[in-house]
């Protein structure tokens, strides 16, 4: 039976023509085994196209980015260990001290609506830079503090800088990498983040433990004024303006047999599925063939500037209402964007639930622990133990799954091909809090508590975060920034408002 225009169906948000099979294998041939890989986004055949930089200036970038997200994210669960300290240095209970952490959560995740909106005027680096700056700032601030007051200003001040970590590092891998490349970097993005939130309490409880607590805040802000001069002599502008047509159409039309795609005669027709979307893709390949894909370019010299050539990409007035209004509107409008929030802000509110509670659990003198502040960092390391696994499997698993189902599927990669790969992550997470929460109530051995259950909680809150996130960034390519706003805020708000008092909820 012949395909009718009945018989289409418009291609849903992320749908990419990833094989293009009729490349290698010939005009129909279809095979679902091979075929060219189409690069997508499309390049220019500029050599300073982000997209066309060599491995080594991309992976110079997403270091310097992993070593901003990583220190600048250090400080505010850091204060977990510190709990009892600030108690007394301060006189006040505990519900009171745990807001130093809401302080720095709440702008953690609305300052973005300002950081975004500046990151697509101005570009990724001055706003990367000025972030970083605010950072040692505050490092400083929360150093020197001598009252409660000034020390929850100074969290503010803390969590308006440590946002771009939020957002700025997805923007880059978007700017710098193809899909099919994105999910290693995403899990790379998720590690360096939750990796900074398990270190930092480890450090602070060894500093205040053996030295002073503010000695933790001075080493902090050494650590951000270096990653701030390597960011501004090694991490050149990756916002680059195209003016070629994207890969794909915003409502290409696929066709699709009634009778799985066979011809009028009877016999099956390869060629009769998804062949408007196939003569895209070939299209995509002949221009990649004309103009041969760069692959050691590399940024140029007016990239490495405090402001974009003209002063900026885009009008001040469009992009600010489009920024802070296109995050909220995807969030309850978009249902792909509302689901990887909520999954990105239960997993890593999984984490916070633990990392509020573990100095009432493990350091209380009238409990059967009774550890010391640094005793109470150290449990950390099981997170970071479980982050290893998880960038270890997280990416590559995810990567690979989207890309098998692709092949499968005619060389049509969709975005939700990647969410099989979320199954194992979200086994671990129950399994790892059941363990957890049992092991409180019934004070079991530490050893199963942390080696166990706080493993396999690090385990999740890379994995679950980084595979959701690339599925909604897969469906809505232009919007990685607006993405991971809507995600802040929602892990954000639930991390605010438990804070206060979080050993009520256990």
């Amino acid at each position: 039976m012949a395909a009718t225009a009945s018989d289409t169906l418009e291609v849903i948000p992320g749908t990419e023509i990833i094989f293009d099979n009729q490349a290698q294998d010939g005009e129909g041939s279809g095979a679902a085994g091979g075929g060219e890989l189409v690069l997508i986004p499309r390049p220019t055949d500029n050599r300073d196209d982000p997209l066309n930089w060599g491995a080594g200036w991309k992976a110079t970038v997403l270091v310097n980015q992993f070593v901003f997200v990583f220190v600048s994210i250090m400080t505010p669960l850091a204060i977990a260990p510190m709990t009892m300290i600030f108690e007394l240095e301060f006189d006040k209970t505990l519900p009171e001290v745990n807001m130093l952490f809401g302080a720095a959560a709440i702008t953690l995740g609305y300052a973005n609506f300002v950081i975004v909106p500046a990151a697509n005027i101005w570009g990724r680096r001055p706003v990367v830079l000025v972030c970083g700056l605010v950072c040692v700032l505050a490092n400083v601030w929360q150093g020197l503090v001598t009252g409660y007051g000034s020390f929850i200003g100074a969290r503010v001040v803390s969590g308006i800088g440590a946002a771009a970590n939020e957002s700025i590092m997805p923007m880059v891998v978007a700017d710098m990498l193809f899909v099919h490349q994105r999910g290693r970097s995403m899990a790379l993005y998720f590690w360096a983040y939750f990796i900074g939130l398990f270190i930092g309490p480890i450090i602070s409880g060894a500093i205040a433990s053996r030295i002073s607590w503010r000695w933790f805040f001075w080493v902090c802000a050494i650590l951000q004024a270096a990653s701030f001069i390597f960011l501004l002599v090694a991490h050149p502008e990756t916002k680059y303006e195209r003016t070629h047509l994207p890969s794909s159409p915003g409502a290409t039309q696929v066709n699709i047999a009634a009778d799985a795609g066979k011809a009028e005669g009877g016999e099956a027709s390869a060629a009769g599925a998804y062949q408007p979307a196939q003569n895209e893709a070939r299209a995509t390949t002949t221009t990649n063939k004309t103009h041969t894909h760069i692959t050691n370019g590399g940024p140029s010299r007016a990239q490495f500037g405090l402001l974009p050539p003209g002063g900026r990409f885009h009008t001040t007035r469009a992009s600010v209402l489009r920024d802070v209004v296109s995050p909220l509107r995807i969030l309850f409008l978009y249902p792909i964007v509302a689901w990887a929030s909520l999954a990105m802000g239960f997993a890593a509110n999984s984490l916070l639930a633990l990392n509020l509670t573990q100095a009432q659990v493990f350091g209380s003198p009238l409990g059967p622990y009774g550890f010391s502040a640094d005793q109470i960092g150290y449990v950390n390391f099981a997170f970071a133990v479980g982050a290893a696994l998880a960038l270890a499997t997280a990416g590559p698993l995810s990567d690979a799954v989207a890309l098998r189902r692709a092949r499968k599927n005619g060389g049509v990669l969709e975005a939700e091909m990647r969410l099989p790969a979320l199954i194992p992550y979200v086994a671990v997470n129950l399994v790892g809090m059941v363990v957890v929460a049992v092991g409180y109530q019934r004070a079991w051995p530490w050893e199963a508590i942390v080696v166990l259950g706080y493993t396999l909680v690090g385990v999740q809150v890379v994995g679950i975060p980084a595979i959701a996130i690339s599925y909604a960034v897969d469906s809505y390519k232009t919007l990685p920034g607006e993405i991971m706003i809507a995600a802040t805020i929602v892990k954000n708000t639930f991390g605010v408002s438990f804070s206060p008092s979080p050993d009520d909820l256990f």
